[in-house]
């Protein structure tokens, strides 16, 4: 089975919108060092404007530069390869807001959200990188907050680093931790980390993500656009236009990571939103994303490049028939279409919220999405035809050959987490998810060799000093 959004014919007219936007429009980049690589490339500068713009043709050159597949490495040496038809997720650990299991509201991160949701992360088979938000935790009310919870967040995993920094120091700390990270291992060799890059819309790249962007390309690390354009705020109103001004950011960002740094891996990503007019709220989560998520991931594929896409997420943070009917929606539409890296595992509440059960649960979904995208296969048919015949009219199938031979076989869809009993005793799938997340932090022990939690100890244990 599968979904598409876009046909060739709309395809195109957007490649070649995007095309003329960054030809005659361009992006605002305020570095000049940056502008005087565009313009070493052949690219059009205005320097004192500070715009790049493009021509088509370099544009196509610049971008078939890009990988259509890379590696991701762990810290304990495995190896997932993005653009070579299998899909990994990526994980949050944590957000502005953690849904309480017990209150069944929002409130703020603590430490023990940061471990918990990274040691459930680690144990998530499809989970390949885990990401956490730069924001402080409740229990730490001096400047060291956000630093005690990225130290509790290493000690505990082992999988690829995401790295969202949110200042050009905060990325120097990254490079720093990925010494003690990859020992007797260059850094530009290690494909340990990924680094987010944001830009911001409409077509601007500020001082701070040109760092972040050269920074990365100096190591080698896989560049993740944050790109996030909101309806009538920061894109036009309606679903193609900031289909295409998302589309115009990504190529852009593409193309400028391969002037910097020539084969640099490079991940297509697309976070669009709806600006509520009435209020002026963003709505993250909001059913439009399904279809700006499939048509994303169909445009990358046209370009060769690799696609992530979020997956789960609802605009609720209530454990309800909205959050359970846009999880799986959301979840079907990035993992149908076949994006390489579905992230956001565990996202909810409009994107600023999540919780440990979000997570198993927005996992369950995966598995969902992955069986209805199989669609039916009619390879039975000729069994099921001799079974009929065998039994004839009024017969029964309970100890027929094909009931046996596909009885523990993944003919028909369930899950461990689901009620399937029919009755008001059974525990729901919120309880069932709390229990498994309960017995997966239950003694655990953190993968991350000795050596390296000692170093990492003594790293933050410095910095702590030095903001005393």
């Amino acid at each position: 089975m599968k979904i598409s959004v876009l046909n060739e014919r709309q395809i195109e007219e957007i490649k070649t919108a995007s095309e003329n936007l960054l030809e005659n429009v361009g992006f605002h980049v305020p570095h000049p060092g940056v502008l005087k690589l565009a313009a070493r490339a052949g690219a059009k500068v205005d320097t004192a404007a500070q715009v790049v713009r493009i021509p088509a043709v370099l544009l196509r050159e610049l971008l078939a530069q890009v990988p259509r597949q890379y590696t991701m490495r762990t810290l304990d040496g495995k190896e997932y390869e993005l653009g070579a038809d299998r899909q990994y997720c990526s994980a949050i650990v944590t957000d502005p807001w953690i849904v309480d299991y017990q209150a069944q509201k929002p409130r703020r991160p603590c430490l023990e959200d940061v471990r918990r949701h990274t040691i459930i992360a680690q144990q998530l088979e499809d989970v390949a990188g885990i990401g956490r938000m730069d924001f402080p935790v409740t229990d730490c009310s001096d400047a060291t907050s956000s630093l005690r919870a990225l130290e509790t967040h290493l000690l505990n995993h082992t999988k690829h680093y995401l790295v969202y920094a949110t200042s050009v120091d905060s990325f120097r700390q990254w490079l720093e931790l990925g010494s003690i990270l990859s020992p007797g291992v260059e850094l530009k060799k290690s494909k340990l980390m990924s680094v987010a890059v944001a830009v911001m819309s409409p077509l601007t790249l500020n001082d701070i993500n040109v760092e972040l962007l050269l920074g990365a390309a100096a190591n080698n690390f896989t560049v993740i656009p944050t790109i996030c354009p909101m309806t009538g705020t920061t894109s036009p109103y309606s679903k193609d236009s900031t289909l295409l001004l998302g589309n115009a950011e990504n190529i852009f960002l593409a193309a400028l990571t391969q002037i910097v740094n020539p084969g640099n891996s490079f991940i297509y990503a697309f976070g669009p939103s709806r600006s509520d007019m009435r209020t002026g709220h963003d709505l993250y989560y909001s059913l439009d994303k399904i279809l700006w998520k499939i048509a994303a991931t169909e445009l990358a594929k046209s370009y060769g490049i690799p696609s992530a896409a979020e997956c789960g997420g609802s605009m609720t943070y209530r454990y309800d028939q909205q959050n359970g009917a846009e999880g799986l929606l959301f979840m079907l539409a990035a993992q149908n279409p076949g994006a390489d890296f579905l992230c956001g595992i565990g996202s909810c509440y409009n994107a600023v919220g999540m919780s440990a059960e979000m997570m198993l649960i927005q996992t369950e979904w995966l598995k969902a999405a992955r069986f209805l995208s199989a669609g039916l296969s009619t390879d039975n048919l000729r069994k099921g035809l001799e079974s009929l015949g065998r039994e004839g009219h009024g017969g029964n199938f309970l100890m027929d050959d094909l009931t046996i031979e596909l009885l523990r076989s993944q003919e028909f869809y369930s899950h461990e987490l689901l009620d399937y009993s029919g009755t008001c005793e059974s525990a729901s799938l919120l309880e069932n998810a709390h229990q498994k997340a309960e017995a997966m932090i239950a003694d655990y022990k953190s993968p991350v060799p000795a050596k390296i939690q000692n170093e990492l100890r003594a790293y933050f244990a410095g910095l702590y000093e030095k903001m005393a």
